[in-house]
């Protein structure tokens, strides 16, 4: 398969763009490469003098440790402060608004010429590139313009930042520009890299990527751990500067954006455009500043959506062995943890305990039993597995609800859900976006507080998940093991939460569920489904307001949605995001159309106008798949009076 076949392959997974050559790992015995620091950008770099900042950086060859430091390491190509060692990423460039930048280029590279984006005056409409020869080097001087979240990055290889997934992936750095006259934010950095490995493309064979995938230059579970007391303000910035998408996800919390931006310009949201969100889409090249309330002790994480980018399969070993798939994927399904099969995109947060707890709720539970199952010709032929909600009788153990059955909860009143695990392998259930209590939340092995942690649901056990939903909304549940299987075939379900204002009507509530079709893998993506088929429709009624409720809890894909015809677009009304109502003023009709990333839902008015057939098109971002979800609007019934 060529090179762009491979791209578009595998784009809509995780972006992985052109292969390139198979970086050799453990090269000290050839020639003795500086290491690499992890760099968690707390030190701003360079000397801060009279309102001029002095920085001189080096490009090198190094040797990364991406997980622990006395793993397995890649050659990789990295910055330097002179005088310090290499740091992936980059040195951080923080300094006040209206400083002068002067910045010294050295490029140590002995046989590539590198081109260095991102060293300009903000906002900028375009980039000023500098271009640096094999062993030359280039000086450049700028204000530091507007205050935002900007990154700097450089390529050797000639490559636009959504195909740089090489040797010189990790060439990136933050750009942090404080207001004027005002102290630093008390805020953390995080940058996103990406690094891949296909000798097989590269040579023209049927691709076979491994990658692995950083913040701050780790993957998890050697990432940076945060400890924080409960009530604490957290403010913190995301960089994307890998070459694809990233649909971040908090555990247990809403978040509020206050600026979005890219490389080249950063925006304060104005208080009418800021949401709740626990799911955001960062797409390559885009940053955000957001803050969070950590309102309930426990472990919690912020990660990636994508299983490809926290799966255990994205390690070192697997680029440097090139472990076939298959092998992966047995040692994958025998982790008895699911924090022990997680790698990548992946940040922990403690949080302590501060003061006495609430007491519970004395509702009567809502009591129910829902069943893991698996069956062998689920989709398409292929393995099944999924959940049964018993009413009733046990069900015979080869019956799955493809996808799960919706869950309706009540805002105020306990839960109390006995999850049965009939597979073979072990599981686990993450109640994605519900404001919980942490033990319940579904991360085996993470979840919960020490002394009492969430333990993996084991072949033949079950286990009683208990917590209160404390808002009502739109939420879906899911693996949250080995998601790039269970999930994928069948794993995930709606979840609903009513109260008196909040009710759900299944003659104009209608849920549109995305989810996958079939197991998947970083060699291959697994199709969609909608409402578990290829084939959705409803039948809807002209001049009646329905409330469409899209969920997207494909793990490998970005979903665009749009409603209307072949040729027009229809309007909608977006009321609630993630579950949280929008306030009135975000509320406002608009042109039918969204992308969501894996994890991100909404719900949205929709009032056919007139007969005939409209359709909702659920379709991949990049080349992929397409399912048009059919709307046959039928006349109105309603009785005009005389």
């Amino acid at each position: 398969m060529n090179t762009p076949s491979a791209v578009l392959l595998f784009s809509a997974v995780i972006s992985l763009g052109a292969a390139l050559p198979h970086p050799r790992a453990d090269r000290s015995e050839l020639s003795p490469l500086p290491r690499a620091s992890a760099n968690d950008n707390r030190r701003p770099a360079g000397t801060l003098r009279d309102g001029k900042l002095d920085l001189r950086l080096e490009i090198v060859n190094a040797q990364w440790f991406p997980e622990a430091e006395s793993g397995p390491s890649l050659a990789m190509q990295a910055f330097a402060e002179k005088g310090r060692a290499p740091e992936i990423p980059g040195p951080m460039i923080r300094v006040p608004e209206g400083t002068e930048i002067h910045i010294t280029l050295h490029n140590s590279l002995p046989d590539s010429e590198v081109v260095v984006h991102g060293l300009h005056t903000r906002p900028a409409a375009t980039d000023d590139v500098v271009k640096i020869p094999a062993g030359g080097t280039r000086e450049v001087t700028f204000q530091s313009g507007a205050p935002g979240t900007y990154f700097y990055w450089a390529t050797s290889a000639k490559k636009p930042l959504n195909f740089r997934v090489g040797k010189d992936s990790q060439l990136s750095g933050a750009i942090i520009v404080d207001p004027r006259n005002a102290p630093p934010l008390a805020d953390h950095t995080f940058l996103i890299g990406l690094h891949s490995d296909d000798p097989d493309s590269a040579a023209g064979r049927t691709p076979h990527p491994r990658e692995i995938v950083v913040i701050n230059g780790k993957s998890w579970p050697y990432t940076e751990r945060f400890t924080f007391t409960e009530g604490d303000s957290v403010s913190w910035r995301v960089i994307n500067a890998a070459d694809g998408p990233h649909p971040m996800h908090l555990h247990g919390f809403y978040f509020n954006v206050d600026r979005s931006g890219g490389e080249g310009v950063d925006s304060v949201l104005p208080p009418t455009a800021i949401r709740q969100a626990n799911t955001r889409l960062l797409t390559s090249g885009s940053t955000m500043a957001f803050r969070f309330v950590l309102d309930r002790p426990g472990n919690w994480l912020f990660h990636c959506h994508l299983a490809g980018h926290v799966d255990g399969s994205s390690t070192v070993n697997n680029i440097l062995h090139r472990r076939p798939m298959a092998e992966i994927e047995r040692e994958h399904a025998g982790m008895d943890h699911g924090s022990h099969a997680m790698a990548g995109l992946i940040i922990g947060i403690h949080v302590l305990p501060r003061g006495e707890r609430h007491v519970a709720s004395t509702r009567e539970p809502l009591r129910l039993r829902l069943l893991i199952q698996s069956k062998p010709d689920g989709y398409s032929h292929k393995p099944a597995t999924g959940f049964v909600l018993q009413q009733g009788a046990e069900p015979s153990k080869d019956s799955v609800a493809l996808p799960g059955p919706t869950l309706f909860l009540e805002k105020g009143r306990p839960a109390r859900i006995t999850i049965v695990n009939h597979l073979k392998v072990p599981t686990s259930v993450h109640w994605h976006g519900l404001e919980i209590e942490s033990y319940p939340d579904g991360v085996a092995g993470w979840s919960g507080m020490p002394g009492r942690i969430l333990p993996v649901i084991q072949p033949a056990d079950s286990f009683i998940a208990e917590y209160t939903p404390p808002r009502a909304g739109t939420f879906m549940y899911h693996s949250h093991v080995n998601e790039l299987m269970q999930t994928n075939t069948g794993m995930y379900g709606a979840l609903i939460v009513t109260d008196s204002t909040h009710q759900f009507d299944p003659r104009i509530d209608k849920i549109i569920l995305v989810g996958g079709g079939g197991p998947g893998s970083v060699e291959q993506r697994s199709t969609g489904r909608v409402n578990g088929t290829t084939t959705p429709q409803f039948e809807l009624e002209a001049g009646t307001t329905y409330r469409l409720h899209l969920i997207q809890i494909h793990p490998q894909a970005m979903i665009m949605f749009r409603l209307g015809t072949d040729s027009t677009t229809a309007r909608w009304t977006p009321v609630a995001k993630d579950g949280a109502d929008l306030p009135p003023e975000q509320s406002t009709s608009r042109a039918a159309f969204v992308l969501m990333g894996a994890g991100e839902n909404g719900e949205f008015l929709y009032t056919p106008e007139r007969p005939g057939l409209q359709k909702l098109n659920v379709q991949t971002r990049f080349a992929g798949w397409q399912i048009p979800v059919l709307l046959f609007v039928r006349p109105s019934k309603k009785v005009v009076a005389n």
